[in-house]
């Protein structure tokens, strides 16, 4: 008999969800499990279980949760977050008040790594508290939405196929304060997925079938240069005798210095800076190879690509062929060092998945980011514009989305505006931005067409600094990227508007016709023109959306200065490749 890979998944699909059904909830839970749909048993660094049950309303508009740890008879914690930290979160923290010894819950935020505070309006509804000398457990329901005006409680992700961040804590005694660092933790979960089975194969695809083989992108021992930034480069070239697809992502980093590992697919092979396949490494250089192919930030682990998409290696005519893995070293106290290495390593199958991924560049050059000024928040918005877009040759499909700045990141978000309109379309809004726990976020799929733009906002926080902020590739300056994951592949790399390049006489470089001072750059395989541009129009809010208070839904600012570009001429003309 033969079995397609579909038939093969809903069959595997059906058979979890009866396994997982028949597991019985743990008899000291004093709540009726049998009202919820949904269950995950979250466990500590500890090994200790807390259990998560819960259940979407048929409108979506509300989430009735039970949380119960037998742990200890302490207060008990769980929390909604954007990221897979306290950072933001919204937390539902239930304990038995010392005076009236009656059971509260409060509604608690966090915007640090702090005691949460209550927030000012109370949503939460309890239906129900128990506590005995072994366990603490309690039931109620909440908004999946924040509603205006209202910074201290979280949107939940509740639509099919998203993901949510989740977060369970208690303590030994009913006074609340510090947990322990073991008696706590966090998942990521499809809040919507119709069973726990279901989600887990979202989560956690099975790879039993497709015959893995391993491919390392790994420099080779690196002597990082005694100074605070470094940016390492070694070259790999990919098996090109099939067409592979990359199933899984395993980041490895050895040293708490690498500040963040990218892995650049170079259209051609860079034999200017490296004339042997063998290995080797040097550090700062112009990077000449400029399509994103994979990125590790703090926070980020491994990747298991579902059965819709994965990432083309070797043959065709958009595979990866020629890799560039650049390896961002960040010393505080720069003395210089060996790198044992880092990198990646990926696995490979010929048996394809159904589309090819890629991702999208978008956001601003960091060097051409202005200044931050000191003891102030400030907000921008860069243009992925249509002049970019209509480089695609067919509509696409978004389905994930990730931010990202450095320390001073406060807030992010991408939305798309449709051609021929001027109002927004949120892709992601990331209100309290942390660069320990980044990722990216699994969306509902959304359509780009050709004429499409979109636009990345960043929000910093320079309210404790001294000095201003300037733009720029070294962990102690400021980026705004937004990086987007979508099927099928296109030659488009990245894309954004910028001041004009001119080199060293003073002349503008690839430009020709009515120029106000802005241009496109759309790298698309070897193709790096500057398209020219018409005067940047900010975008309007989105339709129905309501006016909400911080630094994110302020007014959209375009404050660029108009830096010349001569570190990207360099990049495209200089080494090349």
């Amino acid at each position: 008999m033969r079995i397609s890979i579909s038939s093969f998944s809903a069959l595997l699909l059906a058979l979890l969800a009866q396994a997982w059904t028949s597991i019985a909830a743990p008899a000291w839970i004093p709540f009726d499990t049998t009202q919820f749909k949904r269950h995950l048993t979250l466990f500590t660094p500890a090994n200790k279980p807390v259990e998560l049950y819960w259940t979407l309303s048929a409108d979506l508009a509300t989430i009735s949760v039970g949380v119960a740890s037998n742990n200890s008879a302490g207060w008990l914690a769980v929390g909604f977050s954007e990221t897979n930290g306290m950072k933001g979160a919204d937390i539902a923290l239930g304990y038995v008040n010392a005076t009236t010894s009656k059971f509260v819950l409060e509604d608690r935020f966090t915007e640090d790594f702090v005691t949460p505070v209550l927030d000012t309006k109370q949503d939460l509804t309890l239906t129900g508290s128990w506590t005995t000398p072994s366990y603490t457990a309690f039931t109620f329901t909440r908004p999946t939405k924040a509603g205006c005006n209202n910074d201290q409680d979280r949107d939940l992700y509740v639509e099919l196929n998203t993901q949510q961040h989740v977060l369970v804590a208690f303590g030994t005694s009913m006074s609340f304060g510090q947990h322990a660092p073991t008696d706590r933790t966090s998942a990521v979960v499809d809040l919507n997925s119709p069973t726990d089975a279901a989600s887990d194969l979202l989560m956690n695809p099975p790879i039993a079938d497709l015959d893995l083989i391993p491919f390392s992108i790994i420099a080779p021992n690196t002597t990082v240069p005694a100074r605070t930034t470094s940016y390492c480069y070694s070259y790999f070239e990919a098996p090109t005798d099939a067409k592979y697809h990359v199933i899984q992502e395993l980041p490895v980093v050895r040293d708490p210095r690498v500040h963040h590992l990218i892995i650049y697919v170079c259209d051609t092979p860079p034999t200017k800076l490296f004339n042997s396949t063998s290995p080797s490494v040097q550090c700062d250089i112009v990077n000449p190879c400029l399509r994103f192919f994979s990125e590790w930030a703090p926070g980020i682990g491994n990747r298991t690509y579902a059965e819709d998409y994965a990432k083309p290696v070797g043959q065709g005519d958009l595979s990866a062929k020629h890799f560039m893995l650049e390896v961002h070293y960040n010393q505080v106290d720069p003395t210089g060092f060996t790198d044992s290495g880092a990198g990646y390593q990926l696995m490979l199958s010929k048996k394809l998945r159904k589309n090819d991924l890629g991702i999208l560049a978008v956001g601003m050059d960091p060097a051409l980011i202005f200044n931050i000024p000191a003891g102030q928040f400030k907000t921008a918005t860069y243009e992925f514009p249509k002049e970019c877009s209509n480089l695609l040759t067919q509509n696409v499909t978004i389905m994930g989305v990730a931010v990202h700045m450095h320390m001073r990141g406060h807030a992010g978000e991408l939305s798309i505006i449709r051609q021929g309109t001027n109002h927004s379309e949120p892709l992601v809004k990331v209100n309290y931005f942390d660069f320990n726990s980044q990722g990216s976020t699994r969306i509902t799929p959304k359509t780009l067409v050709p004429g499409d733009r979109i636009m990345t906002t960043c929000v910093w926080d320079s309210t404790n600094q001294v000095n201003a902020t300037t733009g720029g590739y070294a962990s102690s300056q400021e980026m705004c990227f937004g990086f987007v994951e979508y099927y099928p592949l296109q030659a488009l790399s990245m894309a954004w508007r910028m001041p004009l390049i001119v080199n060293s006489t003073g002349q503008v470089v690839n430009i020709t016709g009515p120029l106000d001072g802005n241009a496109a750059f759309c790298p698309h395989g070897t193709n790096s023109s500057l398209v020219p541009l018409p005067a940047f129009n900010p975008p309007l809010p989105a339709l129905g959306a309501c006016s909400t208070s911080g630094a994110i839904s302020g007014q959209m600012r375009w404050n660029i200065y108009q830096l010349l570009g001569v570190l990207l001429v360099a990049m495209i003309s200089v080494n090349g490749v």
